[in-house]
């Protein structure tokens, strides 16, 4: 149980439960990564959706990255 991270969120709206959640995710990637902007924002828009009850698709990056 020690390697879950210890978020703490801040207030109970959706963007900050969001931004939580992209907190876990940025925490989880492996040491050393750097993030540019279009993922960290691109990120959280999909944290902030699935936060709401929307269903994030990643067929298109998973073809993409067949194609690489």
């Amino acid at each position: 149980m020690s390697d879950l991270p210890n978020i703490q969120i801040q207030g109970e709206s959706e963007p900050a439960v969001a931004l939580a959640l992209l907190r876990i995710i940025m925490d989880s990637a492996k040491d050393g990564v750097e993030h540019d902007r279009d993922w960290i924002l691109s990120t959280y828009a999909d944290c902030l959706a699935v936060v709401g009850g929307a269903e994030v698709s990643y067929e298109e990056e998973d073809d993409e990255a067949k194609e690489g």
